[in-house]
């Protein structure tokens, strides 16, 4: 444990039963799985993303070869810029 959590832990007030406060290791606990389940989110929420891009360049592969849809296709790379998805032409 770090100084600081340290010092947090240390000032925490102690449980009060009556109150129906918990104790500082549930407090813990309960703030580790929150932790834990809000990287599960951002890590599903990557995987969409991922997944969403692949749709979309799977969309220009598609389409490039229609003049009539150029635009759209230059507008939908630009979504891609920065990923491994965009498509160098």
């Amino acid at each position: 444990m770090t100084k600081d959590a340290k010092e947090i832990y240390d000032n925490w007030p102690r449980m009060s039963k009556e109150n129906g406060e918990i104790s500082k290791s549930a407090k813990i606990s309960k703030l580790i799985v929150e932790q834990n389940d809000i990287h599960l989110r951002m890590n599903a929420m990557k995987k969409q993303i991922n997944q969403k891009n692949i749709q979309i360049a799977r969309v220009i592969w598609e389409l490039r070869g229609n003049p009539i849809h150029n635009s759209l296709c230059t507008d939908l790379n630009d979504l891609l810029l920065g990923t491994i998805h965009y498509q160098y032409e």
